[in-house]
């Protein structure tokens, strides 16, 4: 689990190679295409073209600025997604000197945004594929994940104290209501430290309507692998916990119904440490960057794990 307030900083050399670059590879391996959509991913650190090849087939060409996020995919698509089969897509092409993946094309369209999204039937069964995900392979049981998740907690505490200042003389409220804050969400992350071992499974981390394709006939397919590890269970429910989930429960009903599995109350204390630590890793880059949309969701996260709204 990495931490950069600025994740530009991650890499000071890296760069993600031009269109022109990538699309040089392609060809050699598709023959000549054409571009019908294209979008760029979280703070330019990825981009996706969406192709068509002289035969007519689709495909998507994604690549990366890092090298993380391409071996993560890379790896999950061939080792663990092969466990949804047609339900997850394929790797057409792999070049890791450019970080690139050509995959097929899942026909459909994102859940986000749509009326799949408030749709029971559809998470039910998106509920059904991410126990598949977390089934491809044996769980990996150890004890290691209350300690990381509070040492990942307390770096963006210190972030956040390097922001915000540590409200201890009293004179700033802002800093002093925010410093009160995070030793409340302390409390949840600390509750994580001593539930013992957990199974740890293949899990998405990424688990949003945004990431759900359906296609005309309801069906449920999963797309961006670039974050996946292994975790525990429960993890996989964060984004539709404090998403989707925050004022329509019988949704999170019919996912659990399709996942065949009910969380315990030790996964519930895991959730809330994992939201915590989001929650607060979200509102200190959203103030670090000027990122409205990171601190209003982490905000909202925060009001919603602590019971009132502090601001």
């Amino acid at each position: 689990m990495s931490i950069t307030v600025d994740a530009r900083s991650s890499d000071a050399r890296a760069r993600i190679a031009s269109d022109a670059e990538v699309l040089d590879r392609v060809h050699r391996t598709l023959g000549p295409v054409d571009v019908v959509a294209e979008h760029w991913g979280t703070d330019r650190l990825s981009r996706v073209l969406h192709v068509v090849t002289r035969g007519g087939e689709q495909a998507v060409v994604k690549w990366h600025r890092d090298a993380l996020p391409h071996r993560r995919e890379s790896e999950a698509l061939q080792q663990y997604a092969v466990a949804l089969g047609g339900d997850a897509p394929r790797i057409v092409l792999s070049d890791p000197g450019l970080r690139l993946l050509t995959l097929s094309r899942l026909l459909g369209e994102a859940a986000a945004g749509t009326p799949h999204e408030r749709d029971p039937d559809i998470h039910m069964r998106a509920g059904d594929l991410v126990r598949r995900l977390h089934d491809a392979e044996p769980a990996r049981r150890h004890d290691g994940f209350g300690r990381m998740i509070a040492a990942e907690f307390e770096r963006w505490s210190r972030a956040a104290d390097e922001l915000w200042g540590e409200g201890l003389d009293g004179r700033d409220e802002r800093a002093e209501r925010l410093a009160a804050e995070r030793h409340l969400l302390r409390q949840h992350v600390a509750a994580a430290l001593d539930l013992g071992e957990f199974d740890h499974v293949p899990a998405h981390r990424r688990l949003t309507p945004r990431h759900w394709i359906i296609d005309p006939g309801g069906h449920v397919r999963f797309i961006d692998f670039a974050h996946l590890e292994f975790e525990p269970r429960v993890v996989d429910l964060l984004w539709l916990e404090y998403g989707p989930w925050r004022d329509e429960p019988w949704l999170r009903a019919a996912f659990l119904h399709g996942y065949g599995r009910t969380p315990t109350e030790r996964d519930e204390l895991v959730l809330r440490a994992v939201a915590a630590t989001r929650g607060l890793e979200l509102l200190v880059r959203g103030d670090a960057r000027g990122h409205a949309a990171e601190r209003t969701l982490g905000r909202s996260m925060l009001d919603r794990l602590l019971g009132a709204t502090l601001f």
